[in-house]
């Protein structure tokens, strides 16, 4: 739905900009504009930008995934919001859920909405590779919270069977950590990556950095690498924002 209000969800001329366009918590559209108007506003459009199938802004639960655009008046919605707060992100993610729904300006500056289906997942907040150990600290996302003893995991991709250390949650709270030598000692390829997950009663979380605004995390963030002997160990952040484990033997070593 689009709420209304005196400034907050009252829609203005073709001409006015939104000063604030965010998805709530319940998945309702709120647009704040800077000056109220008459009652004979036509409302505002989405249009899927892949199927040109278009529906009233009223429940966004009904969307199907992908990109949709809105307009009011057969012109787009111009916003002066990026859509982005991390505070209303983290809100949004501790409502158990299976789509997620975000509001995003364009760069031509107008109003767009992101729908895509979701799964439970951690949210890592803290990364720390020291001491022959990889610890990881985050946050339940979209899923309910959980308590009780957990597990660190490490699958390969391909080989060795998986590694794990102990971890723990407490609510939405996940902390864990696993070490690096057993997965070191099974290296017999040049390369070796790990994907990391929170596990606990025999179901895995995935571990990823998702609702920052930071793109391209794979090439953007660098964690600290260590060594067991000849191999080198390093956490890194693959396409999708997940977070995974690169093994590779040193260059120039056997």
């Amino acid at each position: 739905m689009v709420s209304m209000g005196a400034r907050h969800g009252v829609i203005p001329s073709v001409s006015g900009r939104a000063v604030t366009s965010r998805v709530g918590d319940d998945d309702a559209l709120r647009i704040e504009w800077p000056e109220p108007i008459d009652g004979n506003d036509p409302g505002i459009v989405l249009r899927h930008v892949e199927t040109g199938e278009e529906c009233q802004a009223t429940d966004l639960r009904t969307l199907s995934a992908g990109v949709w655009m809105a307009s009011r008046g057969g012109e787009p919605v111009a916003t002066d919001d990026p859509g982005f707060s991390l505070d209303g992100l983290w809100s949004y993610a501790e409502t158990p859920r299976n789509r997620e729904i975000r509001a995003f300006r364009t760069a031509l500056g107008t109003l767009g909405l992101r729908v895509r289906e979701v799964e439970p997942y951690v949210e890592v907040i803290r990364v720390t590779a020291e001491d022959g150990v990889i610890e990881v600290e985050g946050a339940i996302a979209y899923g309910e919270p959980i308590r009780g003893a957990a597990r660190l995991v490490a699958v390969a991709r391909r080989g060795p069977e998986p590694v794990s250390g102990p971890a723990s949650f407490q609510g939405r709270w996940f902390e864990g950590g696993v070490e690096i030598a057993p997965m070191a000692e099974t290296q017999v390829r040049r390369r070796v990556f790990w994907d990391l997950y929170a596990e606990i009663s025999g179901t895995r979380l995935p571990l990823a950095t998702r609702l920052d605004d930071i793109t391209d995390k794979k090439t953007k963030i660098r964690f600290p690498a260590q060594r067991v002997g000849q191999v080198r160990v390093r956490p890194y952040y693959t396409e999708t924002d997940s977070l995974a484990v690169a093994l590779s033997v040193e260059e120039g070593s056997p």
